[in-house]
C-alpha cells in the first residue's frame, strides 16, 4: 500500500513528514513558502490523512513505507523533513538509507523515548465520536479533555461527518494501541553522517541540553536551531522567523 502525497513546485525534492494526529495538509502554507525553489511532497503517513489504515505502527514500518514511496515516485535522494513523530520517521529512515538523504531536517523532536501520557486525547475523542452532533458541539467537549483550544482545534483538522456523524481522517484506534511504540527512540546501533538540522522552539521541552549527548551520537554532522518565542509547534508560533530559518538551512 502507498502513502498518499500532495506534490507541489519544482526542483530539488523535499519530503515533508507530519507530526502524532496530523496530515501532509498542515503544512501547506510552509510547502508554499518553497516550492518556487523544491517540489515538495507533503505526505499522509499510514493511520493518518488520507494513507492507508494499519493494526500495526512503528517507526521501522513508517520509514519502509517512505522507503516504497520514493521508489514508487522514482525519487534516488531528497531532502527529508520531520515534525514530531514525522521528525522520529525521518530520523529512522536517514539511519537506516543514509545513502538516499541528502541533508535531514529535524523540528521538535530528539532521539529518546519520551514518556507523555495521551489517555485524555484518546478519552476525548472517544466522547467526540460517541456524542458530537456538530464541529461546535466537538470543540466544547475535546476541550474539556485537553484543556488547550490550540491543541483541540488541531485534532479536530481531521473531523468530518457522514450523515450526522462524527468521524476522524486519523485512525484513533491503532494510534493508541501503538502510541508506546511511537513514543520509543531510533533503535539502530549506528550513525547519519550527513548535515542534519534540529529546529527547535525556545519555550518547548521536546529538545533540551541533556538531549544533545544522544543527538550527538546518532547524527555527527549536526546544528541545533531555536526559534525564540515558539513551542512545539514553531511553524505555527513563529512562522515567519520558521520559514526564514528552513530557507537558510535549506540553502547551506
Amino acid at each position: 500500500m502507498m502513502l498518499s502525497s500532495t506534490v507541489m513546485g519544482q526542483g530539488p525534492v523535499i519530503i515533508i513528514l507530519h507530526g502524532l494526529f496530523g496530515e501532509g495538509k498542515n503544512w501547506l502554507s510552509i510547502a508554499k513558502a518553497i516550492s518556487s525553489s523544491f517540489e515538495v511532497h507533503l505526505l499522509d503517513q499510514r493511520n493518518h490523512g488520507n494513507s492507508f489504515h494499519s493494526i500495526e505502527q512503528d517507526y521501522q514500518l513508517m520509514a519502509s513505507d517512505l522507503n516504497k514511496y520514493v521508489k514508487n515516485k522514482n525519487i534516488s535522494n531528497f531532502f527529508l523533513f520531520g515534525h514530531s513523530m514525522g521528525g522520529k520517521v525521518a530520523m529512522e529512515f536517514s539511519l537506516f538509507y543514509p545513502e538516499k538523504v541528502d541533508k535531514l531536517i529535524i523540528v521538535d523532536i530528539a532521539p529518546k523515548l519520551y514518556k507523555e501520557n495521551y489517555e485524555n486525547i484518546f478519552d476525548g475523542i472517544k466522547n467526540v465520536l460517541l456524542k458530537a452532533e456538530s464541529r461546535k458541539q466537538a470543540q466544547a467537549i475535546l476541550t474539556d479533555y485537553t484543556c488547550d483550544i490550540v491543541l483541540t482545534n488541531f485534532l479536530l483538522k481531521s473531523l468530518f461527518f457522514v450523515d450526522t456523524k462524527p468521524k476522524l481522517k486519523f485512525n484513533h484506534s491503532a494510534i493508541k494501541e501503538n502510541i508506546q511504540n511511537l513514543l520509543m527512540s531510533p533503535k539502530y546501533n549506528t550513525f547519519f553522517g550527513g548535515p542534519t538540522y534540529f529546529i527547535r522552539g525556545e519555550k518547548s521541552n521536546y529538545i533540551t541540553k541533556k538531549d544533545i549527548p544522544y543527538i550527538n551520537e546518532l547524527f555527527h554532522n549536526n546544528n541545533v536551531i531555536t526559534i525564540p518565542n515558539a513551542g512545539h509547534w514553531p511553524h505555527f508560533d513563529q512562522k515567519e522567523k520558521f520559514i526564514d530559518c528552513l530557507k537558510q538551512v535549506l540553502s547551506q
